[in-house]
Parts: structure tokens; sequence; C-alpha cells
């Protein structure tokens, strides 16, 4: 039977995990879509009753009590769910837990045995029944040394299933490429995907998709992102099969590697200059939960400002796809919130393709200075896939003719987009605006509503929105360029420096 210390553990990892996906649910515009999730399962006066089994949810009771009764809220957790937003659950150590919300139960009921015997079963049984299993005493365990918690949660709800997304939801993110291209990228991520499982992997990069200024002889690096659960078995795994992949930190085994990865910049561990199946790729591994914290908080930008731009998608995963819708809306958002009420879906890719380069040191020395517009002049069919659909589901924005769009430029509009805005980039905005009217001597007003509608509505959003973004990519992809001396070693950091400076300075000609 499970410790009440292990199952409290597992509990909080799940409520962790429901806090980012209704998170999630909450910026997407469609209410309809909240609701065949589950997002409204909960109604004043009483709780459903959930059942969560072998990745699937199902209501075990809808209808409210009767006056005067109590209801509490049901959660069982067997040991062989394995459901796409529960990463971290570790399945092996406990089998059962039963969460009850009841705040005035004087102690929550007992868990279940490991193999709990029917009615039927036991009264057609000879065996003598089985023993009621023991509460939790309150007195303090010798083996912890502090009393027993209760296992109780107050309002606590369950994330809807990741495994049965609608199945057009997210189909915007999917390109089409050519079919020999496609199979040869494939096959690079089933060469890993064999001894090392990938929960989801993306191909980007003008190995992928066409840029303009890049010739056809010259076939550039093909860059890969690799999304798994758990990096430090995964790299130990990659460690046995491919040991030439690594720099001197393979050595040091998984751990040092996957605590370099962790730890240090932007969350991503990155293997340049390796030859799969007759490519030359680099590919970087990234833990699903720091991949979808950035795409739906844009702690870094590192990861979902590579995916505002057309990418690839190789393995997918239900959890990744429904945070990088809400990432393609925020940047869809930002991009509407600077510019003016009339333009163009050009100047509207141009800007949500800059955004993951701004406060990069690269695009200094070392990047094509005109890479962003080379990206969309040569993809203007992907990001019209990819952000076609989601400008269709905005009620704000209004097509004029071919290419030409207007969006409602009201105070309440603004305002309502501005409140959609990742926490990060909105808490940023907000502390340069009131430090531009302390400076001005203008009285900052306190009113909740008031204060966001001036907020989105300031003649110099565009530029406190461009600063905050700049202070959040900065320091993150400067500590990840320093990390990749490490992790690459110098004499591919230094091959990999060479080329791109050699690109910088031809395009400066």
């Amino acid at each position: 039977m499970p410790s009440p210390s292990l199952a409290t553990s597992g509990l909080s990892t799940i409520r962790q995990q429901s806090r980012s996906i209704r998170q999630a649910l909450a910026c997407l515009p469609s209410r309809e879509w909240r609701q065949h999730c589950g997002r409204e399962t909960r109604t004043a006066g009483y709780s459903t009753t959930l059942t969560l089994q072998n990745s699937s949810l199902s209501s075990a009771s809808s209808e409210p009590p009767a006056s005067g009764s109590t209801s509490r809220g049901r959660v069982l957790i067997p040991a062989s769910s394995t459901l796409a937003y529960l990463p971290q659950c570790d399945q092996r150590r406990w089998n059962h837990v039963e969460a009850y919300s009841q705040a005035s139960s004087p102690m929550p009921p007992p868990l279940l045995p490991l193999h709990p015997v029917s009615s039927s079963s036991a009264a057609s049984s000879s065996s003598p029944p089985m023993p009621p299993p023991q509460q939790f005493s309150p007195s303090p365990s010798p083996s912890f040394g502090r009393p027993r918690s209760r296992l109780y949660l107050k309002n606590f709800s369950i994330p809807p299933d990741m495994s049965k997304l609608p199945p057009e939801f997210g189909k915007n993110q999917h390109m089409d490429i050519d079919a020999e291209v496609w199979e040869r990228l494939k096959g690079v991520v089933d060469t890993f995907h064999h001894k090392a499982p990938i929960r989801y992997a993306f191909a980007y990069g003008s190995g992928v998709f066409s840029q303009k200024g890049y010739d056809g002889q010259n076939k550039p690096m093909v860059d890969f992102v690799f999304g798994v659960t758990h990096p430090q078995h995964w790299h130990a795994l990659n460690l046995q099969a491919n040991p030439h992949h690594y720099s001197f930190l393979g050595k040091l085994g998984s751990k040092a590697v996957a605590m370099t990865q962790e730890r240090f910049g932007a969350g991503v561990y990155f293997n340049p200059f390796v030859e799969v199946n007759g490519m030359i790729i680099k590919y970087g591994v990234v833990s699903i939960d720091t991949l979808c914290n950035d795409l739906l908080n844009w702690e870094t930008m590192y990861v979902s400002g590579r995916l505002h731009k057309p990418v690839k998608i190789l393995l997918d995963d239900p959890r990744t796809r429904l945070s990088n819708q809400v990432n393609l809306f925020n940047a869809t958002r930002v991009s509407l919130l600077s510019l003016p009420k009339r333009f163009t879906s050009e100047e509207l890719f141009t800007k949500i393709a800059s955004l993951s380069y701004m406060g990069d040191f690269r695009m200094s020395i070392g990047e094509n200075p005109h890479k962003v517009k080379n990206i969309v002049e040569a993809q203007l069919p992907q990001f019209h896939r990819l952000y076609d659909p989601l400008l269709a589901s905005l009620s704000n924005v209004t097509v004029l003719r071919e290419g030409h769009l207007e969006q409602d430029d009201s105070p309440l509009v603004r305002s309502r987009a501005f409140q959609k805005l990742p926490p990060r980039l909105k808490e940023g905005v907000r502390y340069r605006y009131h430090s531009a009217l302390s400076k001005a001597g203008v009285e900052i007003v306190n009113e909740d509503g008031k204060e966001i509608q001036s907020v989105a509505t300031a003649p110099d959003l565009s530029k406190y929105l461009s600063q905050t973004i700049h202070s959040i990519i900065q320091i993150p992809a400067l500590t990840q360029s320093i990390k990749g001396i490490a992790t690459a070693g110098v004499v591919k950091t230094g091959k990999y420096g060479l080329e791109k400076l050699g690109k910088w300075w031809t395009r400066k000609q």
C-alpha cells in the first residue's frame, strides 16, 4: 500500500497538470471546445464524481444531490493510468488513491486494496473475506517522523482527457511537405524513437522549408527538437545507443547531461553535426513539461518562438498540440496589438515571425539580418495555413479583400485581447506602463478594469510589448548559447559559429 506522503505527492502532480491544461483551455476562444473537454463539468452546489481509468474520463454521477445531503468529489487513479498529461506520475510506486473533497469529513476513507474483490465474486468464493484496510492514524509515523497528512482535496478537478482531442483540432499545425523529404525526416526520428522513446518531435529551419537566399546545392544542417517525458532516462538510453553524439559531458553520465539540460539556458540540450541516415542534423532534447510551460507562459520563448513559424511535426502529442494552439493564439494577439487598424497578412506574419528574434544577440552577429523577411516571403503559403484558421475564429478581425485585413481597435476589444496574453508578458508590460506614468508624473489608475483598458489602449503599447519580449528572450538565448559550448564541444561549436558568421558576412556584402 502506498504511503500517505507518496499519495499526496502524486495528487500534487495531478493538480499541477490540471492547472496547466485548464489555463490552456481558458485561452482558447471557443466555449464549445471547453465544454467538449469537460471544462464546465462542475456547477454550483455539488461536485460530480469522476473516474479516471486507462486514459479515459467518465462522469460517474452528474445529478445534483437532494437538498440537505452532502456530496463528495471522488477521484480514482488506477496503476494502469497512462495519461498523456501526467508524464511525471510514477505508476509503479503507487496503485490506488481515493481523494475526497468533503471538508467536513473527520478522517478520509482508507486507500483501496491492491486487488479489490467484487461482491458477487466474494460471495461465491470459499476463501475468507479480505480484511478491511486500516485507516490512517493521525499519530506520528516512525518512518516519516511527522503526522500522516489527510488525502482529501478541496475544489479538486480533473483535467480533460487529452487523448480524445477533436479530430480536426490543431490541424493547422501540420504542414504538407514533399513525400520524399517526409520519409527522410521521419526515418531520422524513427532511428532515435526505437531506442529512446520520443513523445513529440518536429523539424524546422531552412533544411525543411525553403528560405530566400539559400541555394539548392549547399544543403543546410537539418534541425530537430525532441520532446521527451524523462530527460535523464532518455539520455541514458541514447548514450548507450549513440555515445558519439555527445561531448565530454556524455562521459559524466546521463544525470550530468540531464542536469545541464534542465538547469542552464532554456532547458534544451543540443547535439549538432550528427550524421543520421546520411543526413547532417542538429537535434535538441527538451522535457514535455518544460516545452508546454514555455508554450503556455512564454517563460523563455526559446522553443515556443520557433513554433510561431511553420515547422514539420513528425510525432504529435495531444497535450503539446493543445499548448501550441494557445501559443499561436498568443502570438496572433500580440501582433494584432502592435499593428494599426488596417494591415496586410504579410505584415501580420512578419510581425509574428519577428517575435522570437527580439533580444536574441545572434541577430546582431551570426545570423542573416534579413532572416525574418526571407522566411515569410518563401513560406507565405505555410503561414496562411498556420494562422488563417485562427484569424477566422477571432471576431475582432475582418478580411476586407485578399491579403488585407481590419481589426476592431475599440478599448474593450483590445483590453480583452491583452488580458489573454501570457502572465509574464502581461506583467512586464504593466510594469513598463506604470514606470512611464510615474516618470511623467501621471496618476496611476488602480481599478482593475480601467487599468487594463488604459494599458491596452496606450499609444506606446507596441514599444512596451517589444521591450518585455526582449527581456524574456535575452538571458535564456545568451545562456543557451554559452551552454552550447559545453554540450557540443569546442570543435563543433567553432565549426557552427564559423558557418553562421560566414552567412552573416556574405549577406552583408
